[in-house]
């Protein structure tokens, strides 16, 4: 599933992380060469209905992907203070996300599905994950 839209939205957006990428850099950020606050987007899940018409196929598919976000705050190493950097990052990104459709022609807008804490490390860093989803249109003849 190829997401660069998503981080190309998210770029256009200037929501101030200092380091974005894919799934790819996921990784290596995680391992400790990250940059906060950063953001990566990942692909989840993708999921399609049945085609219910026969000799062309049209089938509604719903992806869902993740944006891992990485905070810190030295401040506090229990995580409360990182939480509330979080949250400066979170909304600005729903903002730029939610509702919006990058594929005019077969998609429609973007919903958010949830979030999570993933990691919180003992540096005061702490990892987040917010999934969003869209729906599009597939057809053929």
């Amino acid at each position: 599933m190829d997401l660069t839209f998503v981080v190309d939205r998210i770029r256009s957006q200037n929501l101030g992380f200092k380091q974005l990428g894919g799934s790819a850099d996921l990784d290596a950020a995680m391992a400790g060469s990250v940059i906060p606050p950063a953001a990566f987007v990942i692909p989840l899940r993708e999921k399609a209905d049945p085609s219910e018409i026969t000799m062309v196929t049209r089938q509604r598919i719903t992806a869902g992907f993740g944006v891992v976000m990485a905070v810190m705050n030295r401040r506090d190493a229990q995580g409360a203070a990182s939480l509330v950097e979080l949250n400066a990052y979170r909304s600005p990104l729903r903002s730029a996300l939610v509702g919006w459709v990058h594929d005019v022609e077969s998609g429609e807008p973007m919903q958010f599905d949830g979030g999570n804490l993933l990691r919180l490390d003992g540096d005061g860093r702490l990892w987040w994950i917010d999934e969003f989803f869209y729906m599009s249109t597939f057809r053929s003849n």
